[in-house]
């Protein structure tokens, strides 16, 4: 049975390595300093379902990262367990704003969403 657990337990931190590396893709570059620590994502549909899971870390001299919302996500549901405010800004495809909101730091924020849009994440400037 230890056998078993220990590689449960490797199981889940290769899963969770994946995510993240998967995760961390870069938008945008700008001047304004990183934050610190990592984002996690989770898009569900209307009843609950579990769609997709991704991790963001933002590196330094990226203030923007996007995540496109995948077939049937309605709810994109954020962890932010960085050092700084996050806004979150949904778009079209074609770049119409949908809406956008704040998730503070240490926080968890909840938002309706639209398939094929994009969210996006951005750190204030300083």
């Amino acid at each position: 049975m230890g056998n078993t657990t220990g590689r449960h337990r490797t199981a889940i931190a290769a899963v969770l390595a994946l995510l993240a590396g998967a995760g961390a893709v870069a938008a945008s570059a700008g001047p304004a300093a990183a934050a610190t620590g990592d984002v996690l994502i989770v898009q569900k549909g209307s009843t609950g379902n579990l769609v997709s899971v991704q991790t963001f870390v933002f590196v330094p001299g990226v203030t923007e990262q996007g995540d496109g919302v995948q077939a049937g996500a309605t709810q994109f549901a954020v962890t932010n367990l960085t050092n700084r405010t996050l806004t979150l800004t949904e778009r079209t495809a074609s770049g119409t704003v949908v809406h956008s909101g704040t998730v503070a730091a240490g926080k968890n924020g909840t938002f309706a969403v639209t398939g094929g849009d994009t969210v996006l994440l951005t750190v204030p400037a300083d």
